[in-house]
């Protein structure tokens, strides 16, 4: 299986385990990665919608993305296959990107399995979603990656290799 060239890994700290089955968004913010354009127009995401969504497999990684169907990417290097349905992503694009993880609906699901007893959360978490802006340099490496320590009232992200 090929890698995108954007990767996540998400470790739970509270089970000291992966964290499987957690959402995650991806949205194109700016084409601009020198941070010249005014602040405002990365605080509303650039009024874009997200253009990838993946959730991570049971070690919490997330190697591929699925690229919106409706839309049409290739000004970030994602192309559409002959058959315009599937889209692969080979060439990553400067600028400036974010990953929005949907930690809230994650730590539901794990107090609905009973599997967070051990640390009495009971599925609340202080965070609903982890939002981590990035930039993408410009020429850009070949491959980005995104770990995130999670735990409930916490969490730590750094530039993974």
């Amino acid at each position: 299986m090929s890698v995108d060239p954007i990767t996540c890994h998400i470790l739970d700290t509270t089970l000291g385990k992966p964290a499987s089955g957690v959402i995650v968004q991806l949205f194109h913010i700016s084409n601009d990665p020198s941070l010249s354009e005014d602040i405002q127009s990365y605080a509303n995401d650039g009024g874009n919608k997200h253009f990838a969504t993946a959730k991570t497999d049971n070690d919490g990684r997330i190697k591929q993305w699925i690229i919106d169907p409706n839309g049409d990417f290739q000004n970030l290097g994602i192309n559409k296959s002959t058959n315009n349905v599937n889209q692969s992503w080979q060439i990553l694009k400067p600028g400036i990107y974010k990953a929005k993880f949907l930690t809230g609906k994650y730590f539901l699901s794990l107090a609905q399995t009973q599997q967070q007893t051990s640390t009495g959360s009971g599925g609340r978490t202080f965070f609903p979603f982890v939002e981590i802006s990035f930039i993408i340099d410009n020429p850009p490496d070949n491959h980005y990656h995104i770990p995130l320590l999670l735990s409930n009232y916490s969490y730590t992200t750094y530039r993974g290799s």
